[in-house]
């Protein structure tokens, strides 16, 4: 990870970029410049060396064009140039080096304008944000091509969330020559913060944890290392990046002060009456903790929480808090936990809490009253942050509803494409003449079968017809449809990549080998004779196709009921826990959620 912090009049700032945990390379990269008051987040694309590639070339041209602009040019022009000649320069360099064509970049730049007011200017995903007064606001709409279908009604939020090009940008650096940023102007006030990031943030970290972050009393370097952290504990699955730009402080109220002071420091005294209310209430015993031994229990589950508690109330935020809550449900589901025991869990340790709080409120009045809002508010921060992860775990349930629902829908359309032929009796072995019928055509039917536009469909047809002809040949046309849909293709036969062409070359070969027996050197009777027994050795291959796309229907159909039933399940769950009554935390006598007064 690297990271810069600088300060400049007015506006202070601060970056973090990070590979993430699943790519070996970064090409993210980021600008900080308070000399010429630039700011920017450049997201790389096109693989090892180029999107790295990319993304530097980007920023470096940014910031030599506003380097060297005249003190009176008009911001709006000069930032577009700016980017028109970042383009040029990736593109130029895609078609110096044939191994990196195609590469390119986002890019969001912030360029202030004066002490209160930025104008920023985005091409592609990664976005800008406006943290104030507690609350988190997107800048920036993404381009990408779910995004403008969105903008346009063409799709709902709903089809948005799964739609298969939902990270394929519509503009980007590099692409093309014609850039087209968008532009947003505004006027900072004290207090307030600006965050430039890449989407390995955004796609990683909850936009409540981001808020939560961006609320510190950190300055923005720690701030921007803090997003980072949050991106890789929510999976790091991407390159991620972050700039904070710091609009300064306003003046902060008393009671804040005395919290991050003295309210912070009385709160971490009493951990160890914390701990104590916390083995008393049976916190150890919790089906959560049942891989703990009792000791571990309580220094572990309560301990962290004490001390998340106490780092936010010391840093004005609620980061710590939500980090522990998150990590603490995720791992209780991902073993097949029920969310009862975790909300009996997190209402003894607001009991313990809620003890804390009366203990200093006993020695101190005007510290424990201050606390006695505060406290509860971290411990409101954590009921959200599992609430949010039920609720992402909720959506990936629904994906795969969604995803499940494709899958019999496609099966379903397959098997309604298998045409069976009119039933015919079985009869004995053939007669010469239609024996021999059936043996004059086997020729021209292979033949027409063949498909040079698609040699697999014809390789298939004509391995239908061999079947087909084996089994009119064969007394009473005994052939096991199943057996030779399975001898076709084997096991994969049944899966979509392989039925397809499957079914193609079953009518191909019902064609080619009707139509040689029709054209057969052969009397009336013996060409009918041999069209029937062909229709019924094709009717049971086709048959036997069909079977193989039911069966395997069966575990999807079997999948979705079950996705239906833990969606079902989590939406319950899901809406107990945003519907949980909230106590008045700016009651002096306030107790946690379940607790006693």
């Amino acid at each position: 990870m690297t990271e810069r912090a600088v300060a400049e009049a007015g506006l202070r700032a601060g970056g973090a970029t990070h590979a993430g945990n699943v790519r070996d390379t970064n090409e993210d990269c980021y600008l900080v410049a308070p000399d010429i008051g630039l700011y920017g987040v450049f997201d790389g694309m096109g693989g090892h060396l180029a999107g790295e590639v990319a993304s530097a070339l980007a920023r470096d041209a940014v910031r030599d064009v506003v380097a060297s602009a005249a003190p009176n040019a008009d911001p709006r022009e000069l930032l577009a140039d700016a980017l028109r000649r970042a383009s040029e320069a990736v593109r130029a360099e895609a078609a110096r080096r044939g191994a990196r064509r195609g590469m390119g970049t986002t890019a969001v730049v912030c360029r202030s304008l004066a002490r209160d007011r930025v104008l920023i200017a985005h091409v592609g995903d990664s976005r800008a944000y406006l943290w104030r007064d507690g609350r988190l606001q997107q800048l920036t709409a993404d381009h990408t091509i779910v995004a403008e279908l969105l903008s346009r009604g063409a799709i709902t939020e709903e089809e948005a969330r799964t739609h298969p090009y939902r990270s394929v940008l519509s503009r980007n650096l590099g692409a093309s020559p014609d850039v087209r940023p968008d532009f947003c102007e505004l006027e900072l006030r004290p207090g307030d913060r600006l965050l430039l990031c890449s989407d390995g943030l955004t796609g990683y970290a909850s936009e409540h944890a981001i808020a939560a972050a961006m609320g510190a009393s950190l300055d923005p370097e720690q701030i921007a290392r803090e997003l980072v952290s949050l991106a890789l504990k929510g999976g790091g699955g991407d390159n991620v990046t972050a700039v904070v730009v710091d609009a300064g402080q306003r003046a902060v109220p008393r009671r804040t002060q005395i919290v991050r002071t003295t309210g912070a420091a009385a709160w971490w005294d009493r951990r160890d009456v914390f701990l104590a209310a916390a083995r008393e209430l049976g916190v150890a015993q919790s089906p959560v903790c049942a891989v703990l031994s009792e000791g571990e229990a309580i220094d572990i589950v309560a301990g962290n929480l004490c001390e998340a508690v106490y780092r936010d109330l010391e840093q004005t935020t609620g980061i710590h808090v939500w980090t522990y809550a998150e990590n603490l449900a995720a791992g209780w589901f991902d073993q097949g936990g029920d969310f009862g025991a975790l909300r009996a869990l997190l209402d003894a340790l607001g009991e313990a809490a809620a003890r804390v709080v009366a203990a200093i409120r006993a020695d101190d009045p005007l510290t424990g009253a201050l606390l006695a809002a505060a406290v509860p508010r971290a411990l409101v921060v954590a009921d959200i942050a599992v609430g949010h992860v039920i609720a992402r775990r909720l959506r990936e349930v629904e994906r795969e509803l969604a995803d499940a629902e494709a899958a019999r829908a496609r099966a379903a359309a397959i098997t309604e494409t298998v045409t069976v032929p009119v039933d015919v009796p079985r009869s004995d072995p053939p007669p010469p003449d239609v024996a021999a019928c059936l043996d004059a055509a086997l020729g021209p039917a292979r033949e027409a079968a063949a498909d040079s536009q698609r040699p697999r469909v014809g390789a298939i047809a004509t391995g239908v017809i061999d079947r087909a002809h084996a089994a009119a040949r064969e007394r009473g046309g005994a052939l096991d449809g199943l057996l030779a849909a399975r001898e076709l293709l084997g096991a994969a036969a049944a899966g979509e990549p392989a039925v397809a062409p499957l079914l193609d070359a079953l009518d191909r070969a019902r064609a080619a080998h009707f139509g040689a027996l029709a054209r057969a050197s052969a009397t009336p009777a013996a060409r009918a004779a041999a069209l029937r027994r062909v229709a019924v050795a094709h009717r049971r291959i086709a048959m036997g196709v069909a079977h193989l796309v039911v069966d395997t229907g069966r575990p999807i159909a079997d999948a979705l009921r079950e996705a239906i039933d833990r969606a079902a399940s989590l939406r319950r769950t899901l809406v107990r826990q945003t519907s949980r009554p909230r106590s008045d935390d700016t009651q002096p006598g306030w107790a946690p959620p379940g607790g006693r007064r």
